[in-house]
């Protein structure tokens, strides 16, 4: 399953970017679904003790181990080395492909891959929760406009 060639290709932000940065644990590609992490108890109850570094961001999908996680938080907006710093849209409506059968506009979304979503009603076997709903209809490796929600 590609990754749109073209990168992070935002339709519409609703208004008000929902960008996050933080710092990737591994390689990723701008356009990947992207999870988050981190260690316990890093911030307090002032927002003077949060920093970037509090952040960590990885792929949804380990394709060594061929799982997807259920931990979407967001797009990756650009390409980030391992331990480099990557922006990650938390709202916004993207470019995805789609993965199995039809996406019908207004379903309810799930990741099936790095940048692939299938319909949850589907009950596609690895899609997890959803993360958003679609704007466009859709068949397999077809691109749709996703609304996410992270």
């Amino acid at each position: 399953m590609a990754v749109n060639p073209l990168g992070y290709q935002n339709i519409t932000d609703g208004g008000t970017p929902r960008i996050i940065t933080g710092y990737a644990k591994a390689v990723v590609s701008g356009g990947n679904l992207v999870g988050a992490s981190g260690a316990a108890g890093v911030v307090t109850s002032g927002t003077a003790s949060f920093a970037t570094t509090d952040i960590e961001i990885f792929h949804l999908v380990d394709i060594a181990a061929d799982t997807i996680s259920p931990n979407f938080v967001g797009i990756a907006l650009h390409n980030a080395e391992s331990g480099a710093l990557v922006s990650v849209a938390t709202r916004g409506s993207f470019l995805l492909t789609v993965s199995g059968a039809n996406v019908e506009a207004g379903w309810e979304v799930g990741a099936v891959g790095e940048s692939n979503v299938s319909e949850l009603a589907i009950a596609q076997s690895g899609a997890f929760g959803g993360i958003g709903r679609a704007w466009t209809c859709g068949s397999e490796d077809d691109f749709v406009v996703v609304d996410i929600h992270g």
